[in-house]
């Protein structure tokens, strides 16, 4: 694991100290005239995840006093449990190739602009500070684990009962930003003039990566050629699909550039890794009942089937989708709707819009199911099977890397790559469509 000793002495000798003299942390009722929060104890510890991160997250437990209210004798204290965000170290030229200064700058227009416009604050996580410089950067937000919320247990193939609680936050996100977009068309072209392109917006310069990115698409369609599926997908589809892939990147590139009239804002990045659930059925207490996602450092305005088809097919497992396919989808545009008829003062969704019907929907889930079979034919074999990511130097050989990527994950992701492929020609056919 990287030494995260220094970042974590700065985060308590030098960041929380100075938040606290400037009033950006204090207690949580507001203070007499003329009293301030005193620090009085902070504790810093790398907080451990089960999925894949680009940035390091620190546990940080702060303890402020005041001095003794009228009638008391002791100091009043209270306690703040926060997340720190923070880059890894990493020299300039792969600083700025990970994108980070405009990573945080994207969640800095999220929870400042974005949340407060929908006004549902408490479905997010609380944002105190941001800060950067040249090669590092770091967010300070709560630390949403002391009000029940949790991460899902397993980092792939989550239960129905997660995957329709994530795609009807993810209608209603939606909904509420095309509510804004319909109603308040103003503010919304001013929020989505800040964001940046966070990952595609350069070539891409790790060429082992790329490299790995061209291998990955080989492998799904050698998978689902060995698979159960052999011979429900025609070798001439197969062909197209491989040829479209001849560069991932930019088939991405593509992929996130905004098409009216279904382009939204965009969480960018919505996988298992990026959202958190609460447990509040004393019948079933291992039963989600709540989700909120978090992190959105890829913000961008785009189809909202980039985050949808990201999630299906990063989060989810065939075993699911199978026989549920459909479900899954109704729940998510279900919720969209109904949102976006509120928002805008429609009491019946099918007065929207035609665009906003179900069949524009699924015809746009068609074209974009591409996106989200881009990222998880690379992306999936490093959380199936996880390896430690360095910024400094390399694990691998590039002829190492390329071995790897078409092993790596084994036959469990094996399976998983070719159901996504037959999934999508499945779409693709419905409407008639070449792989695109």
């Amino acid at each position: 694991m990287n030494d995260t000793s220094h970042k974590e002495a700065y985060v308590r000798d030098v960041l929380i100290p100075g938040m606290v003299a400037r009033g950006q942390l204090s207690f949580t009722e507001p203070l007499p005239d003329g009293v301030k929060a005193q620090l009085q104890s902070v504790n810093v510890k790398p907080l451990v995840t089960n999925g894949f991160m680009l940035t390091i997250p620190l546990k940080v437990t702060v303890v402020l006093e005041r001095k003794p209210s009228h009638g008391k004798d002791t100091p009043e204290t209270e306690t703040l449990h926060l997340v720190v965000k923070i880059t890894p170290d990493c020299n300039q030229e792969m600083y700025e190739s990970c994108q980070f200064e405009t990573l945080f700058e994207n969640e800095m227009t999220a929870y400042t602009e974005i949340i407060p416009a929908l006004g549902k604050a408490e479905r997010y996580p609380r944002f105190y500070h941001c800060e950067r410089k040249p090669a590092e950067a770091l967010m300070v937000m709560s630390d949403f684990s002391f009000s029940g919320w949790k991460m899902a247990p397993m980092v792939v193939n989550l239960p129905m009962d997660y995957i329709l609680l994530a795609v009807t936050e993810l209608g209603r996100f939606h909904g509420e930003c095309y509510g804004m977009k319909e109603a308040r068309r103003s503010q919304f072209d001013s929020i989505i003039a800040k964001f940046k392109e966070s990952r595609y917006a350069v070539d891409i310069s790790d060429l082992t990566w790329k490299a790995v990115m061209t291998v990955a698409p080989k492998r799904a369609i050698k998978a689902l050629e060995e698979s159960r599926f052999k011979g429900r997908v025609p070798a001439a589809y197969l062909e197209k699909l491989a040829r479209l892939f001849e560069d991932p990147w930019e088939h991405a590139k593509g992929k996130v550039k905004a098409r009216e009239p279904l382009a939204v804002i965009c969480h960018g990045d919505y996988l298992r890794n990026n959202m958190a659930f609460r447990y509040e059925d004393a019948k079933e207490p291992a039963r989600p009942t709540q989700v909120m996602m978090f992190d959105f450092q890829t913000l961008r305005y785009a189809s909202p089937m980039i985050d949808y088809t990201a999630f299906l097919a990063n989060s989810t497992g065939y075993a699911e989708r199978e026989h549920h396919f459909d479900t899954i989808f109704r729940t998510y545009h279900r919720a969209l709707v109904q949102t976006v008829a509120t928002a805008v003062g429609v009491s019946d969704p099918d007065d929207l819009p035609p665009y906003f019907s179900y069949e524009s929907f699924h015809r746009e889930l068609a074209e974009y199911f591409s996106f989200g079979f881009n990222i998880a034919s690379s992306f999936l074999m490093l959380l199936h099977e996880p390896i430690e990511i360095s910024f400094t130097e390399n694990i691998f050989t590039e002829e190492e890397s390329l071995a790897d990527a078409w092993k790596r994950g084994g036959e469990p992701l094996n399976r998983e790559l070719a159901a996504l492929v037959y999934e999508m020609y499945r779409l693709h056919s419905q409407y008639g469509l070449d792989p695109i």
